[in-house]
């Protein structure tokens, strides 16, 4: 997914090293990813850059989209990321520079890897239903993985861990005894929890203590105790920050809830992250732009795309971008 903010990191601070369990409650951002398409902006911001390696997160919909053109975001490129698509309801139609066309569906998550550089669009077919409902997530590539080779994967359907009140869709990495076929290049999880029944909504969640999470509610809340037991709400529009050293999670549910769990090992090098590439230096990000808005075959082109439509990169701003990381 691409965005129309390119300073993504404007608002945003060096984040402050996760020191053990906290609750942190903060809003979205509104953010435009293409002149029709607004979303909910949870990373980066100026509460919380990362988590884990986890560095940018949108979320868009519930959104009617019955005899409407729904998702269209033109061919665009990347670097140095993993994109991770999550879909609740619709399907997105992904095409990429290796020649790629895959539908993405509600359960099974699309992985894209940039590594030194591919180019994608993302578009609701156009025998598309009625809703689009979904996230958008992107996972920093640590320096040893970062120039690699491109890739896409639509994983199988999602594994299910079920506890007590809780069910947890585990698409990225490992919740429990449940692991996804999709593993981190860090370490990473990545699920989508519900209430097992309406009247079943409560439960305690497995996590590891090394890892840093964030709740992002999907549609409905979840509550969480906080040191001192007094329930914490978070509901969608927002984010909760948890901080690390937590084994478990004991959570309630609304009924109508879905939300996503992130989390990851604390990501501790420095990155520059501009419009949609993930990068170490301002010199790196103006030559992939260069490259991009120059039709350098460093990006491919996804040349099964059916339109002219191609996403400029917009101008670097007047200023060098700096890396930023975490202050210990």
């Amino acid at each position: 997914m691409s965005n129309t903010i390119a300073d993504v990191y404007r608002e945003c601070t060096d984040d402050v090293d996760p020191h053990g369990r906290e609750i942190t409650v903060y809003d979205a951002i509104r953010a435009r990813i293409s002149p029709r398409d607004e979303v909910l902006r949870l990373l980066p911001h100026r509460e919380r850059r990362m988590v884990g390696a986890w560095c940018f997160a949108d979320l868009f919909g519930p959104r009617d989209i019955t005899g409407q053109t729904g998702m269209t975001v033109p061919p665009h490129p990347h670097i140095g990321l993993q994109t991770v698509s999550w879909l609740v309801e619709g399907t997105v139609l992904h095409r990429d520079s290796l020649g790629t066309t895959a539908l993405v569906e509600p359960g099974r998550v699309g992985i894209m890897t940039a590594g030194h550089g591919i180019a994608h669009s993302e578009n609701s077919p156009d025998d598309h239903g009625p809703v689009l409902h979904g996230a958008q997530l992107w996972v920093a590539l640590p320096e040893a993985a970062r120039h690699g080779e491109h890739a896409f994967t639509l994983h199988e359907p999602a594994p299910v861990w079920s506890r007590d009140g809780l069910s947890a869709q585990v698409f990225v990495g490992r919740v429990g005894d449940v692991s996804a076929s999709a593993q981190g290049v860090t370490p990473l999880v990545g699920a989508d929890l519900a209430p097992e029944a309406a009247e079943r909504r409560e439960g305690t969640l497995p996590l590891d203590t090394a890892y840093e999470h964030l709740l992002l509610p999907l549609r409905g809340s979840a509550t969480v105790p906080d040191e001192a037991g007094h329930p914490v709400e978070v509901t969608a529009g927002q984010a909760m920050y948890l901080g690390t050293d937590r084994s478990a999670l004991e959570v309630t549910l609304s009924p109508d809830a879905r939300v996503l769990l992130l989390g990851g090992e604390p990501f501790e090098e420095e990155i520059v992250m501009w419009w949609n590439f993930v990068g170490r230096t301002h010199d790196e990000i103006a030559r992939a732009r260069q490259e991009w808005n120059g039709h350098d075959p460093r990006f491919g082109e996804v040349s099964h795309y059916p339109g002219p439509e191609r996403l400029v990169a917009p101008p670097l701003p007047h200023v060098t971008l700096r890396p930023r990381g975490r202050r210990h």
